[in-house]
């Protein structure tokens, strides 16, 4: 699905792009699909002294783009913080923000360390 999605988004944008004098389609390929490929993100980070991930990628929801955003920590919590935003960066942190609720309410955390994170 993601090879498909990313590959419509590519052959929609090459056909929206005007042509310029001395500049071809060829030539604009490898940075559209630079562009493309960039909107998939995912690391590793430390969370609270344990080993963490998280992730972020594009989706379609009404013809309009959503970033997907994920976070877990394997090996410490068996659930996993998610969220769809309208943002790259707001989607990682509504997805912790979502994880640390949810590890709130399994008393993985107390309040104090919560409430940074919830605030906002």
């Amino acid at each position: 699905m993601r090879v498909l999605v990313s590959s419509v988004v590519a052959l929609a944008l090459i056909a929206l792009v005007p042509r310029s004098q001395g500049q071809g389609v060829q030539d604009l390929i490898p940075s559209l699909v630079q562009k493309i490929v960039g909107l998939w993100h995912s690391d590793e980070v430390e969370f609270m002294g344990h080993s963490c991930r998280y992730s972020q990628r594009p989706s379609f929801y009404r013809w309009e783009l959503y970033f997907n955003g994920r976070m877990w920590c394997p090996g410490w919590a068996p659930f996993t913080g998610r969220s769809r935003t309208r943002s790259p960066s707001g989607a990682v942190e509504h997805a912790t923000r979502d994880f640390v609720q949810k590890a709130l309410q399994s008393n993985l955390i107390t309040e104090d360390d919560a409430r940074i994170w919830l605030e906002h």
